[in-house]
């Protein structure tokens, strides 16, 4: 948590939240006042100040939530996020008397089940939601989900051509170790992780 900027991050809410409380503390303490004094429980001059310091407090609250829980990741910014792609060819494992490259289950529970994949590599099974991943079973290495995301299309094709259109490719967007960053407390920070599955045809996926 503390690497990089972080730290900025995790400062600014702590001065955040203590003037926020001291807000808080201070209107009542104000009010108590007021009405010890003056019998009243209200004056302009009072409402204005109290307005003013709880829309400062606000707009840092509101702010920080933003910046840390809401800030969309912007995959073309090359000054907030560095993006890595990682290649690996699959292996065939039979299933039920026939050999396939990726196993696909979909899920039942819920009103819109998840379909989930799983795929082999060197001595290890791995499985991803379809949220987070795509099989590809074109001509080009390349379909419709997958193409919001910056791939390399001629790195893909040149795998294409080394593993026979059976490989797995995975993305990882990392936020960069910059201020912004640091403020939402997401520097160094993984934002996503995607897994593009290559396949040469729609028959080596067994659909369970």
């Amino acid at each position: 948590m503390w690497t990089g900027w972080n730290w900025v991050g995790i400062i600014l809410w702590i001065i955040v939240v203590a003037y926020f409380v001291y807000v808080i503390h201070f209107i009542r303490v104000k009010q108590l006042m007021l009405i010890v004094r003056t019998k009243k429980a209200f004056a302009w001059k009072n409402t204005w100040q109290y307005t003013g310091l709880l829309a400062v407090a606000l707009i840092a609250l509101v702010s920080m939530f933003y910046l840390t829980f809401f800030r969309q990741v912007d995959l073309s910014n090359k000054n907030e996020v560095e993006i890595s792609t990682k290649y690996h060819p699959l292996v065939l494992t039979p299933i039920k008397d026939d050999f396939y490259y990726v196993q696909a289950h979909r899920g039942t529970s819920g009103d819109k089940p998840v379909v989930s994949y799983s795929y082999w590599l060197k001595h290890n099974k791995y499985t991803i939601s379809g949220h987070n991943g795509t099989v590809v079973d074109g001509p080009v290495p390349m379909n419709v989900v997958a193409s919001v995301y910056p791939w390399d299309l001629a790195k893909l094709k040149a795998q294409d051509t080394k593993n026979g259109k059976a490989f797995v490719a995975v993305m990882t967007i990392r936020y960069k170790q910059t201020i912004l960053n640091g403020i939402g407390m997401r520097s160094g920070h993984v934002a996503n992780r995607y897994t593009m599955i290559r396949v040469p045809a729609e028959g080596f996926v067994y659909h369970k």
